[in-house]
C-alpha cells in the first residue's frame, strides 16, 4: 500500500520583538510507533529484494529508532552490512541480534559465517557450534560448518571457495560460469562448484553441460542431495521419469525432511500418472510446511479429480 504525504508550507512573518508560539505534536503513541517501524522494515525488505542494500540498510536503521529490541531486524541489518562489504558491522549486528535473543540460531550462524570470511576459523566454528547447539538440525550451519573445517584442514583451498562466493553474488550467468570454472581450474573436486556451474549451464540453456556437471559432483560425493535433486529435475524436464524417481529418492533417502525434493518426485509421480504417489510425497511435503497454500491447492486437484484435468 502506498501512502500519500501532504505537506503544507507556512509563510511565517517574524516581527521584531515579537514571539513565536509553536504548537507542541502530541507524543507517539506505543501503536503509532509499531505501524512506522513495520512500514520501515517493510521499505528495507523491498529495497533489499532489488539488491538496493544501502537504502535498505536506512529503512532498517529507522525502524530500531522505534524497536531498538527487535532481533530480526539487527540480523537484516547483518545481513545488509555484509552484503555491502562492511563486514565489523554486519558482526556487531548479529551480535546483537543474540544479545537480545540468545537461541537466535540464524544470528548465531551469520556471525560464524562473518567470521569465516575473515579467515578466524576457530571463531567461526564456535559460533557454529552455538547454532548447532540451539537447532541442531539447522542445515545451513551444518553446511558452514563443514566448510569451515575442510578449509581448516586442507581438503576445501580458501581460492576456490573465494571465486566460488564472488560467482554466487553475481548476476550475469556467463561470469557466474567463469568464476564457477576457475574455482574448479583450483581445486577439481569441489563438489559445491560442479553442482552450480551445473545450475547456471541449465538456466543458460546447455541441458548436456549441466547434466555433465551434475554428474562430475555425483561422482565426486554420491549422496549429497542437493545435487540429486537437481540432476532428477533436470532428467524430469527431458521425460525420464524413471531416472527422476531415482535421484529423487537418493536425494530424499540422504535427507528425509528435504521439502523440494518431495514436492519435485510428487510433480515427477504426476507427471507419470501414478496420482497415488504423488498425493504421497505431497502430503509429506505438507507436514513439513502446513501453511503451503500451493501444496494444498495440489492435493486438492488429485483428490477432487483423480489427477484428471
Amino acid at each position: 500500500m502506498f501512502k500519500i504525504y501532504s505537506f503544507f508550507f507556512l509563510l511565517i512573518f517574524i516581527l521584531s520583538g515579537c514571539g513565536i508560539f509553536v504548537k507542541k505534536k502530541p507524543p507517539i503513541t506505543k501503536e503509532e510507533m509499531e505501524i512506522l517501524a513495520e512500514n520501515y522494515v517493510e521499505t528495507g525488505i523491498d529495497y533489499f529484494e532489488q539488491r538496493e542494500f544501502q537504502k535498505a540498510i536506512v529503512e532498517w536503521k529507522k525502524a530500531l529508532e522505534y524497536i531498538p529490541e527487535d532481533a530480526d531486524v539487527h540480523n537484516f541489518l547483518g545481513i545488509a552490512f555484509h552484503r555491502v562489504g562492511h563486514l565489523d558491522s554486519s558482526i556487531a549486528e548479529y551480535k546483537k541480534a543474540v544479545a537480545l535473543d540468545p537461541n537466535y540460531h540464524q544470528a548465531l550462524n551469520n556471525t560464524g559465517y562473518i567470521y569465516f570470511l575473515k579467515g578466524e576459523y576457530q571463531t567461526a566454528l564456535q559460533y557454529f557450534d552455538k547454532a548447532l547447539k540451539v537447532n541442531p538440525s539447522y542445515q545451513q550451519a551444518i553446511l558452514n560448518r563443514q566448510k569451515c573445517k575442510e578449509i581448516m584442514d586442507g581438503r576445501l583451498k580458501i581460492a576456490a571457495f573465494e571465486l566460488f562466493e564472488n560467482a554466487n553474488a553475481l548476476d550475469s550467468l556467463e561470469l557466474k560460469i567463469q568464476n564457477y570454472k576457475k574455482a574448479l581450474e583450483i581445486d577439481s573436486n569441489y563438489v559445491d562448484a560442479w553442482n552450480n556451474l551445473g545450475v547456471a549451464y541449465h538456466y543458460y540453456g546447455y541441458l548436456d553441460s549441466a547434466v555433465y556437471c551434475l554428474k562430475k559432483a555425483l561422482s565426486i560425493n554420491p549422496e549429497y542431495p542437493q545435487v540429486n535433486n537437481n540432476i532428477a529435475f533436470l532428467l524430469d524436464g527431458t521425460g525420464d521419469y524413471e531416472a527422476a524417481v531415482y535421484y529423487y529418492q537418493k536425494a530424499i533417502l540422504a535427507k528425509p525432511d528435504y521439502l523440494v525434493a518431495l514436492v519435485n518426485l510428487g510433480d515427477t509421480y504426476y507427471n507419470m500418472k501414478d496420482y497415488d504417489s504423488a498425493q504421497t510425497m505431497w502430503e509429506a511435503a505438507l507436514k513439513l510446511d502446513p501453511d503451503d497454500s500451493w501444496l494444498k491447492e495440489k492435493l486438492d486437484k488429485v483428490n477432487s479429480t483423480g489427477g484428471k484435468e
